[in-house]
Formats: C-alpha cells, structure tokens, sequence
C-alpha cells in the first residue's frame, strides 16, 4: 500500500494539508459534473435552466444521504484505527455497502415519467418545465447508486489516510464528463437528457477506477452480509443519521426556497441556483479540509490526544477565514463576470448578481459552522450537527425568506441567506465550545483513571 500521512505524528497543519488538498480536488470535481451540466444546460434558454434547477435539490438530497452514510462509516473506522482495532474498521466498512446501495434505492421510483412529472408539480411548475427535466432526472437518478458507491469508497481511503486515489478517479470520471456533455446535449440534441446522461457515464468509470484500486490496497468494501452485519449497518447507521440530517439542509433549503421563489417566474428561480452552485464550487476546498478535520479528530480522538485535536481546529479555522475573505470579496466585486459563463439573459444577468453578492456576505461566516461540523464529526457527536441544522432551517431561514417573500420581492429574499448564516454561526460557536469542554473532560479523565489502577473497577461501575 502506498504511504499516507500519520494522523498521529507530524506538524499538525502539514498533515492536514496532506490529507486535505486531494479531498479538496475530489469535492470540486465532484460538484463540477452539476455545474458544467448547469453552464451547458443555461445556453438552452430559461426553461430547460429552470426545470434541471427544480431538479438539483434531488442530486443534493442524494448527495447528502450517501455523504451521511459515509461520513459515518468513515468517522468509525477512523477512531478504530485510531485505536489500532483494524478488525472493527474492516466490519464497518463491509456493513457500509448494502446499507449505502439501500439508500439509494430509495430515489429509483423518479425514473418513472409518471413520478418525476409528479414531483415537479409538487413544486409548483406547469408541464412546459416539467418536460425538459423529465428525460433529465431518469440519467440523474440513474446516477445515485453509482454515486453512493464511490462516496463508501472514498470513506475507506480517507479512513486510511489515502485521500489521493478517490481524487485521481474523479479526475479521470469528470475528463469523461466534460468530453461527453457537449456531445449529448448539443451535436446528439439530447438536451438536458444528455447532460445527466453524460454525467452518468462518468460516474461509472470513476466507480470502475477506485473498485480497482480499492481491490489492490485495502481489500474493503465487500458485499457480505453475514456474521455481524446487521447489528454494525445499525452502528453506521446510527452514527451516520445524524450526518446525513445535517447534510440534508443544503437540499431542503434549497427545495422550499425554489417553491418560495417559483411565485416570482422561473428566472427567479434559476438566478438563486447559478448563484448556489457556483458558491458551493467555490467553497469546496474549505469542504475538503473540513472533511480532513472530521477523519483527522477521529483518529486522535481514538488516540486520546486533545492536543493534536486542538491543534487542528485552531488551522483550519485560520486556512477557512483567510480563504472565505477572498472568496467574499471576489463575489462582491465581481459578481457581474461570474455570470458571464452562464450567457444569461439581462433579467437573469441582473438577479444572479444581486444573488452572488449577498452569498459573498454569507460566506464570512461559515467558517465557524463548518469547524463544527468537522469536530462534531470526529468527536462522535453527530447530534449536535442536527441541533445547528434544525436552527439554522427551521428558526432561521425558512421563516426569515417567507417573511420577506411576503412582504417585498425576490430581491430581497437573497437577503434571507447572510442573515441566516450569520445567526447560525453564534449557535454553531456555543456548540463548538461545548464540544471541545466536553473533550477535554473526557480525556482527563481517561487519564486519571489510567494513572489510579486502583480505582479501574469503581470508576467503571459508576460510569
């Protein structure tokens, strides 16, 4: 096998970096098969835009609950390696598959005409939308289980500190893609059918290489469901609920803001998603360091080493804000070049970058929840990523956009989206702070009943 960074030895921030930067290219390639479909897709016109734009909130429910279910798997066998239990790693990345496959399973209905036409209905649109995302969510769903796997891949590597391998394959699968996209949308005139069809063909060979290479290096990964499988797909499914709850907000802010916003036209619509995609492009590389930070606090904490955990969150917390201060200062200044890619109309033009504009305020404060998230993660502690998501959904941006969509236009519902980050932010502090007193409680005392052996079997009736 090849070699891979320590988590447990080395410079904290080098080692961070190591693991990080190839998780960052995985994620902006990941994002990038949605987003060039987005760019290719936008130069059909408005209605094809809106009606893949009414259909991204399920690649995203999608993504949200495969990256639960890997998230969790990968946290698990994190600690256990951690705390040198290679066994224990292995049964949960076996138990990992069938309960990922399982889940997405669950979108395989969509395919149907008959169901995908109901769900744009569902979100408000008449059947002229509709039929240009019909043909395009078959390819798309088609994609979700293919997609679910590579994530459980990329979750054995990352818990082996391997985060290169699942970034050469998105290399090699989004090259397919952007070869592809072309061909089917335009020359075969497939339309917004050949954008997710073009992405499904990529995904599979993406699939292929890290099934190869995962076969190769780390033997993970198998069907077999036997012996403990049930009882550890419940533990990943347990730890990884909470993830995939908190993962889920993406998708749902982004299903009720698109029906808040269907009220205003199509443009309106499609302005928010060209602003939400290229956003989440954007900010993918403090993703992957924040997904880092989740498999390097896991290892340490199986470690029992507060130090390095510290240690970890204070350089991210500096990589992100120094990062998130350039990003928001180029989509405040620059907005209007931004959109020069999607070739917009001059209402969409003009929307999209009152859009960027309040998403580059926003983004000021997302380092902290993201800290957050990352140490909540690899702590263990998933629910609380739940608690920030039930705040930030259900006390803060939903009612705060309906608020404002009742009382002015979709100009000003952008302004929902900074001041609901903002408000997350201060309870995402509370949180981190919680979690990292909690830590440090617990590994204290560890060590105080490492150090009175006398007292092993007292402590351990009370706990």
């Amino acid at each position: 096998m090849k070699q891979t960074p320590d988590m447990a030895q080395g410079k904290v921030s080098a080692v961070l970096f190591r693991l990080a930067l190839p998780m960052m290219i995985s994620l902006f390639f990941q994002n990038l098969y949605v987003y060039v479909n987005t760019v290719y897709v936008s130069w059909l016109g408005d209605l094809p835009l809106a009606a893949v734009s009414l259909a991204l909130p399920l690649t995203y429910l999608a993504m949200s609950l495969s990256k639960g279910v890997a998230m969790g798997a990968m946290v698990l066998m994190s600690h256990a390696r951690g705390a040198a239990d290679e066994a224990a790693a292995k049964r949960t990345a076996d138990a990992m598959l069938p309960l990922m496959l399982s889940v997405m399973a669950c979108f395989l209905p969509l395919m149907l005409p008959q169901v995908s036409s109901r769900f744009f209905a569902l979100m408000g649109t008449g059947p002229e939308v509709a039929g240009y995302g019909i043909g395009y969510v078959f390819w798309l769903v088609a994609g979700f289980p293919v997609m679910g796997y590579v994530m459980a891949c990329e979750a054995v590597f990352t818990s082996r500190g391997d985060t290169v391998t699942p970034m050469k394959g998105m290399l090699w699968g989004n090259g397919v893609n952007l070869a592809l996209d072309p061909l089917f949308i335009f020359v075969f005139d497939w339309g917004t059918a050949g954008a997710a069809a073009a992405s499904f063909l990529s995904q599979l060979l993406c699939a292929a290489y890290l099934r190869h290479y995962l076969q190769q290096q780390a033997g993970d990964l198998v069907w077999r469901p036997q012996g403990s499988f049930l009882s550890e797909s419940r533990i990943n499914a347990g730890q990884g609920a909470f993830v995939a709850m908190a993962y889920l907000v993406s998708p749902l802010v982004l299903i009720l803001l698109n029906m808040i916003l269907i009220r205003f036209g199509p443009v309106a619509v499609g302005a928010w998603n060209l602003m939400s995609r290229t956003e989440l492009m954007i900010t993918l590389p403090a993703m992957g360091l924040f997904n880092a930070l989740a498999a390097f606090t896991s290892f340490n904490f199986g470690r029992r080493d507060y130090g390095r955990i510290k240690a970890g969150l204070l350089f991210f917390l500096k990589f992100a804000w120094a990062f998130f201060a350039v990003v928001s200062f180029l989509f405040m200044e620059f907005s209007e070049a931004w959109m020069v890619l999607f070739q917009p109309a001059p209402e969409l033009k003009a929307l999209g970058i009152l859009a960027m504009k309040a998403s580059g305020i926003a983004l000021l404060f997302m380092p902290v929840s993201m800290a957050m998230s990352g140490i909540a993660q690899g702590l263990k502690r998933p629910l609380y990523m739940t608690m920030y998501a039930v705040v930030y959904l259900f006390l803060l941006r939903l009612p705060l956009a309906y608020w404002i969509a009742g009382h002015w236009t979709e100009k000003e519902v952008f302004w929902a989206h900074p001041a609901a980050t903002a408000g997350a932010a201060l309870f995402a502090a509370v949180i981190l702070w919680r979690l990292l007193a909690k830590c440090r409680q617990e590994m204290a005392e560890s060590e105080a009943l490492a150090s009175s052996p006398g007292e092993d079997q007292k402590c351990l009736t009370n706990s």
